[in-house]
């Protein structure tokens, strides 16, 4: 039985312009569907074990995103391949169903699904995304988040920013969410070098990031 939850993503822009573009929870089963059944969560924290990718073009976001999530469970391909799946253009990713598909696609699975967020988010889907985070992470399954300033993390550059991110692990029993940011570290321009490669936030402000957007989950 495939569990039902919604989830999306953005991708990067400019040095100078800051611009981003946009593009679920039970145990596995041997196709990667999810179910709803399976072991209770005992972990406070986990993290899944990925490898950071800094986007190589300033519109790379989603692909570099995308690339993060799948470094969690192969060895992923490259940022330019994952462009021409998720049908990135100078204009970013389109959307984060490009993303789920692709996601799908490499894994050989049916897990991912779209997650739509309004802009407030709903208490139900603040839940949601807490209950997928946690879901999720403990069976080893990254989320790929499309988010949009509004709210954004300390050290970000302002002005509008639309943005994927990949989110790779949580804390505090799901509270707090775990980063892994592909513009972090200078890789989307000159004004991301306060951001850092990973960091962590409350699942709450995590939402609010996403709305009016999406998470592939």
């Amino acid at each position: 039985m495939k569990r039902s939850v919604p989830r999306a993503v953005i991708a990067l822009a400019g040095a100078s312009a800051g611009i981003l573009l946009v593009v679920p929870p039970a145990s596995a089963s041997a196709t990667g569907a999810r179910t709803t059944t399976g072991t209770v969560r005992a972990a406070a924290a986990k993290t899944l074990p990925f490898t950071w990718f800094g986007q190589e073009r300033y519109y790379y976001c989603g692909p570099a995103s995308t690339k993060i999530a799948l470094s969690a469970r192969m060895t992923p391909p490259s940022q330019d391949t994952l462009a021409a799946s998720l049908g990135t253009t100078t204009n970013g990713t389109d959307d984060i169903s490009n993303v789920v598909a692709t996601l799908n696609h490499f894994l050989g699975t049916t897990w991912y699904e779209r997650k739509p967020v309004n802009d407030p988010p709903t208490q139900a889907q603040r839940d949601l995304l807490k209950q997928d985070l946690v879901f999720d992470v403990d069976r080893g399954w990254a989320i790929v988040a499309n988010v949009v300033s509004g709210w954004r993390p300390p050290g970000y550059p302002s002005g509008t920013i639309y943005h994927y991110v990949a989110v790779v692990g949580y804390a505090d029993d799901g509270d707090s969410a775990v980063i892994a940011d592909p513009a972090g570290a200078g890789a989307g321009g000159s004004g991301w070098t306060a951001v850092p490669k990973t960091y962590t936030i409350s699942t709450y402000d995590l939402g609010t990031w996403i709305g009016l957007k999406a998470y592939a989950a």
